[in-house]
C-alpha cells in the first residue's frame, strides 16, 4: 500500500546506526520505503552523500536491514537519470547544507524527462536481447537463449514501468506490472511467460534462492579490480545474500511464490551478468553475450555447473523459448512505436 513514510520504533532502530556511523553525512531514505509501498521484509535504501566512492554495504539491525548507497556531490549535483528517477521521491534524514533539498525538487521537475530516457535505454536492451535469443535458438545454444530471454523480460518490464513513470523496485516487480493499467491484455501474459512465470512454486524459489548462494559466494570470494568495483562491490558485503534470502522467505511464506520467483529471477540475471563480467576479466578476455553462460559452466576455468543453472531453472525447451521470445518481441514492438 503506498503512502507516507511512516515513523515507526522499527525505522528508527534500523537507520540510527547509519547516522551515527556517519554523522555529517547528508543521507536520505530512497526506494520503497520512500515510496510508501515497502513489505516488513524490505530494506531502508539510504543515500548517503560523502567524497570517496564507496562500494554499498549492507548493515543489520536485529531482523531489520539497511542499504547504504554512497554518491558524492558531484553526482548529486549532475545526477544520472537513474539517480534523478529515485531523489524524486527521497526523504531527507539530514540535510544540513540543503544539498540533498536542491537535488530533489530538481529531480521532480525533470521527473518525467528522465523515466521517458531510462525507458528508453531499458527498451533498447531488451530489443537488444531478444536478438540474442533468435540467434542463440539457431545455434542450439539454450541455456544461452534462456538467460538472454530472462534478461529481455525485465528490460521489458522496467521500460513499461518507466514509461508509465513508476520506478521499478525489483522485488515488487510483478505487482507493480499487474497494476499497469492496459498491462492485462497481450503485454502482460507474454512479460510473465518470457519471465518464466509458469514455473513458479516454492520449490523453484527455494531452488533458485539456494543456486543464488552459489553465484553470491563465488561473488564474494573472489578478487576484483578497481574498475569492477562499482559493478561487483555489492556482493563482496557477507549481509548482501542475507538480506536477499530474508526477503525471498518472507514472499515464500506469504504465499507469494510467483512475486518470489519474478524477484530472484531478476537478481539471477544481474548477478550471473556480474560473474561473467568477473570471470572475463581474470581470464583477460572481451565479454562475449553467446558465451556468457558457456563461459561459467564449461571447460576448465568454469565456476558453476549445470545443476546450479537448473535449480536456478534455466530449463526451458527451445519450443517455449521460441514461442515466449515471439510473445515478448510483440510487447515490445508495440512500447517502442509509442515512443
Amino acid at each position: 500500500m503506498r503512502g507516507p513514510l511512516q515513523s515507526t520504533d522499527d525505522t528508527v532502530r534500523t537507520i540510527l546506526p547509519a547516522l551515527k556511523t556517519f554523522p555529517t553525512n547528508e543521507i536520505a531514505i530512497v526506494g520503497c520505503h520512500a515510496s510508501g509501498y515497502a513489505r516488513p521484509s524490505c530494506e531502508y535504501d539510504l543515500l548517503v552523500i560523502g567524497r570517496d566512492p564507496i562500494p554499498e554495504k549492507i548493515v543489520s539491525v536485529g531482523e531489520s536491514y539497511a542499504k547504504l548507497i554512497f554518491r558524492n556531490e558531484r553526482e548529486l549535483r549532475q545526477p544520472t537519470a537513474e539517480l534523478s528517477v529515485a531523489l524524486a521521491s527521497a526523504v531527507p534524514l539530514r540535510d544540513a547544507s540543503l544539498l540533498l533539498t536542491s537535488a530533489i525538487a530538481d529531480a521532480k521537475t525533470s521527473y518525467e524527462y528522465n523515466c521517458t530516457t531510462l525507458m528508453e535505454s531499458h527498451l533498447a536492451s531488451s530489443l537488444k536481447a531478444i536478438g540474442r535469443v533468435d540467434e542463440l535458438l539457431a545455434a542450439d545454444e539454450f541455456r544461452e537463449a534462456d538467460f538472454w530471454l530472462l534478461s529481455a523480460a525485465y528490460e521489458y518490464a522496467y521500460s513499461e514501468l518507466l514509461n508509465s513513470a513508476v520506478v521499478p523496485a525489483p522485488s515488487h516487480l510483478l505487482a507493480q506490472m499487474k497494476a499497469l493499467p492496459g498491462k492485462r491484455g497481450d503485454s502482460f501474459p507474454a512479460w510473465a511467460d518470457a519471465s518464466g512465470l509458469e514455473l513458479a512454486s516454492r520449490a523453484s524459489c527455494e531452488n533458485r534462492l539456494e543456486s543464488l548462494s552459489v553465484v553470491y559466494d563465488i561473488l564474494r570470494t573472489s578478487p576484483g579490480t578497481a574498475d569492477l568495483l562499482p559493478q561487483i562491490g555489492r556482493y563482496q558485503d557477507s549481509e548482501a545474500f542475507a538480506m536477499l534470502r530474508r526477503k525471498a522467505e518472507q514472499l515464500i511464506a506469504s504465499m507469494q511464490s510467483v512475486d518470489c520467483f519474478s524477484y530472484l529471477g531478476r537478481e539471477s540475471v544481474r548477478s550471473l551478468s556480474d560473474l561473467h563480467a568477473l570471470h572475463a576479466n581474470h581470464l583477460s578476455k572481451e565479454k562475449e553475450y553467446i558465451s556468457t553462460i558457456r563461459d561459467l559452466t564449461v571447460g576448465k576455468d568454469r565456476l558453476i555447473s549445470e545443476e546450479v543453472l537448473k535449480s536456478m531453472g534455466l530449463v526451458r525447451t527451445p519450443e517455449i523459448l521460441a514461442n515466449s521470445a515471439d510473445g515478448l518481441k510483440k510487447s515490445v514492438s508495440a512500447l517502442a512505436k509509442k515512443m
